[in-house]
């Protein structure tokens, strides 16, 4: 019987030691996939909506519009792409605050779901209760608080890395924060910034992992 090659044994044993969840190079994949793929349908959906709806309406916005069943699909797409980051982070760390940082991203991927599909009752019910407000917020210090601990445990002999993943922390927070006190005028572009932060920092990770990473 043939011996089985080393890159075959960890493929194999992606599935067979642990269990069914998928191995990290997919999650990558399937990641960046999903980043292009919200970014696309937000633009697209902004523009058949209202040239100006990207200054003046919020994504969470967009999901409860004429079109919230594509922008709700864009935001699932992401909101698994975060929840299997926090998954890889997992795998990787050893430490309990790295560990604790891939809890924050497993906790926020399903909060966006929430959002997502509980915008559009909410607009069709107005006296339920706000529970988008805290659910947003909830997502925003989880991240932000995600971002930091892996910027300050994974690191370490990695400058860019670190520096990369701790702007992209104060952004996303602050442009959230910012959300709740800026004009109406500016606010979908303001969101749009900490979206971007979160955006570009997951294009990173997983686009380099994918390069450099034998998880075949």
């Amino acid at each position: 019987m043939q011996a089985t090659t080393a890159p075959q044994a960890r493929y194999i044993g992606s599935f067979q030691t642990g269990s069914m969840l998928p191995p990290n190079r997919y999650i990558h994949i399937y990641s960046i996939f999903a980043c292009f793929a919200a970014v696309s349908i937000d633009l697209t959906m902004a523009i058949l909506m209202d040239r100006q709806s990207l200054l003046t309406t919020t994504i969470s916005d967009l999901a409860a519009g004429d079109y919230a069943t594509a922008q709700d699909f864009g935001l699932i797409l992401v909101a698994l792409a975060i929840a299997l980051t926090g998954l890889v982070i997992w795998r990787m760390s050893s430490s309990v605050w790295s560990k604790g940082a891939a809890g924050l991203f497993m906790f926020a991927g399903p909060l966006i779901v929430f959002i997502s599909l509980y915008e559009q009752y909410s607009k069709q019910t107005p006296s339920g209760p706000l529970l988008h407000f805290w659910a947003v917020g909830a997502i925003g210090i989880s991240l932000a608080v995600a971002l930091g601990l892996i910027a300050w445990q994974r690191g370490s002999g990695r400058p860019w890395f670190r520096w990369g993943t701790a702007v992209a922390a104060i952004i996303f927070l602050a442009s959230g924060s910012a959300t709740f006190g800026v004009s109406n005028e500016i606010i979908g572009l303001v969101e749009r910034f900490a979206a971007a932060s979160l955006t570009l920092w997951l294009l990173a990770f997983h686009g380099g992992h994918l390069a450099t990473d034998d998880n075949w």
